[in-house]
This record gives C-alpha cells, structure tokens and sequence, in this order.
C-alpha cells in the first residue's frame, strides 16, 4: 500500500492507493462516526458490483446504513437528485448527525461530497473511487458540485474529505470504456507536469489497459501525487495554480455540454477531445510545434481515446463555452501547452482561433 498525505492543516487527509484498500473502512467510520448514521452513495452499476463487498465489510458494524443509490449518468448530478437526497437522509437520520460515504466515479463522488458540504452546514465525509478516472483525479482535492443543463459544476462547493481510499482491485469490475475514460486523465497529469511521466506512459499504455498490477497501482499513485502538491499550493483555485488541472476541459466540459451528458461522449472522451484543441489552439499561437501535437494524439489513440469530434455543431461547443467557469471579467483563460510536461494560462484568446480549431476537429 502506498499513501499520500495533502497537505492542509487542520483539513488535511491520507490517499491510501493499494490492493484491498477498501478494508480499512470499518476502522475509518469508527474512527470518524463512532456509532452514528452512515450515508453511502453509490450508482446502480456500482451497487450490484462493488456494493454487496461494502455489506460484508460493514456487516455487525452497530451504525445504522442508509443507501442513496442513483442512475450511473452525468445526469445524476442534478439539482432534483441533491434535493431528493437531502430529504431522504433528512428523514432518516433526524437527530444524529451522520457520515457520507462516496462509493462511485466521478459523478458519484461529486454529489455527495456536495451534499456532505451542505447538509447541517456540513458533514464528514470518505471517498472510496471507483473508476479509473476518479481514483486519479476527482476524489481528491475537495472539488463538489451539481450541474445545470448549460454547464458542468457551476453550483458547487469546496469540500475536503476526511479520507481517500483507492483500492485498484476494484477496477477490474470495470468495462474498458471506463479505464479508457481514465487514461485521458492520466495523459493530462502527464502533460501538464511531468514529461518522464509522459515518457513512461507511451511505454506502458498496453500495461495500463490491461490493468497490470505494478504498473497501475505506479500510474494511480504519480497522478495522485501531482494532484495532492498542487491542491497544497492553491486549495480554492484563487492563485493560478490549480487551474493547470483543468487542461483540456474548457473545451472538453463544452462538448460534453453540446452532446446533453449523453453516451455520445463521456467526461475522458470529451477531456481527450479538449487536450487536442488546446494543442491546436497552442500551435496557432505559435507556443507548440505540431510534432508534440502528433505525440499527444499518438498517445490518446493507443489508449482508444478519439482525437477529432463527431456529430456536434461549432455552435452548439461555443454556445456551451459561454458558461466555462473559468471567464473572469469577460476574458477567457486557456491552459495551453509549451511542451510535454509544462503548460501555461492565456487569456483573450479570440472566439475566432477557438472556432477555427474546432472546425479542423470536427467530422459528420
């Protein structure tokens, strides 16, 4: 087992990332709850999966489990599910203050680390990832939220949990467009902050796919390790340091906006996509040379991940970035890439280069 720790004084928490991780949560509620309530969010898919392993671990445990179980979709993050959650756990806790357990992706991770934020002004809070992508990314940092139809996360919140368990056996219930929904995370990490990394990725990428136990556990831990250092350095996302980790998603969360959160293109799909624009954005600028373009895309399609965009309009991808988060006072903000293993912020980049790149990208 290996084990990070962020970082943040009186907020700080482990990352635990190893084999059978996951047994350690007994001891962690009681650490965190005692005996009190003990809310689990989970999706339907991770329900029948993963969930009936959870009931062993926590079976003659005296806390009393309440299960919040909801659709495995983007969808999921919604401001009705929130609101339904809340009156559910309301209802059944009343006078006990209880711990929310995150047991899912992303999505998962999300809405209950949003819910946890704001119940009672606040409760504890476990996340225990599931997928490929959560375990790299979305489980750690504090970032929770909901969405509105016109964008991802524009309610939300930031929110630390107690823990972080990652246990990579359980990513072998996965199918294998859920680790390929990952890769494009682990490709980020890579490009935005270590080019060995990057290196190591290029040569590993069939051992990573195959969920090869030495390798993956090494790729989940230098992405855990690159995200814990830098949420150190800016935990609210206030000093232009943390937005490095939003590489490819302003055009990414735009597709995923356009496409309705629909199958069409899930959130790696749609970050591959981004990463490819922002190198093309980049290289119109003159601050990336198409030979590391090619690499990138090179990469994103050894891990089965698409480099040019289908079946949207320009359109509907601009009309979705009008809502990016990361707007201040008018102006855009790009993370756009130098090199393999460094990027930097831009702004003002003009809605005609953005609309340009988009036009190279996208196929009928």
């Amino acid at each position: 087992m290996k084990k990070i720790k962020v970082n943040l004084g009186t907020k700080s928490y482990d990352i635990l990332i190893g084999k059978r991780v996951i047994k350690k949560l007994p001891k962690l509620i009681k650490r965190l709850n005692g005996t009190g309530p003990v809310v689990i969010f989970t999706d339907k898919i991770i329900n029948s999966k993963v969930m009936p392993q959870v009931d062993l671990l926590l079976k003659g445990m005296p806390n009393k489990i309440i299960k919040i179980v909801v659709p495995a979709s983007e969808r999921s993050k919604s401001i009705k599910t929130y609101q339904d959650s809340i009156t559910e756990i309301s209802a059944k806790t009343k006078l006990h203050k209880p711990l929310v357990i995150a047991l899912g992706g992303g999505v998962i991770g999300d809405l209950a680390g949003f819910v946890a934020a704001t119940f009672r002004r606040g409760v504890p809070f476990i996340q225990v990832p599931t997928t490929l992508l959560a375990q790299v990314d979305s489980s750690i940092g504090g970032k929770v939220g909901i969405d509105i139809p016109q964008a991802k996360n524009l309610i939300g919140a930031f929110y630390q949990p107690k823990a972080v368990l990652i246990d990579i056996d359980i990513l072998r219930s996965l199918p294998e467009k859920q680790i390929t929904n990952g890769l494009a995370e682990i490709i980020k990490y890579a490009v935005i902050a270590d080019r060995s990394f990057f290196d190591y990725l290029e040569k590993n990428i069939s051992g990573i796919m195959r969920l090869k136990g030495d390798v993956i556990e090494k790729v989940v831990y230098e992405c855990a390790k690159i995200k814990a250092r830098t949420v150190e350095k800016d935990e609210f996302d206030d000093k232009d340091v943390r937005i490095i980790l939003n590489f490819g998603h302003t055009l990414g969360h735009a597709i995923e906006a356009a496409s309705g959160y629909s199958k069409a293109y899930n959130h790696g799909e749609s970050v591959a996509l981004g990463m490819v624009l922002a190198g093309e954005i980049a290289l119109r600028l003159d601050m990336f040379t198409k030979k590391r373009l090619d690499r990138i895309k090179k990469l994103l399609e050894k891990a089965h991940l698409p480099v040019e965009v289908r079946a949207l309009k320009v359109e509907d991808i601009m009309a979705a970035y009008g809502y990016d988060k990361k707007f201040t006072a008018g102006s855009n903000r790009f993370v756009l890439p130098k090199k393999v293993g460094s990027v930097e912020i831009i702004e003002d980049i003009p809605a005609l280069l953005i609309k340009t790149a988009l036009k190279k990208y996208i196929r009928k």
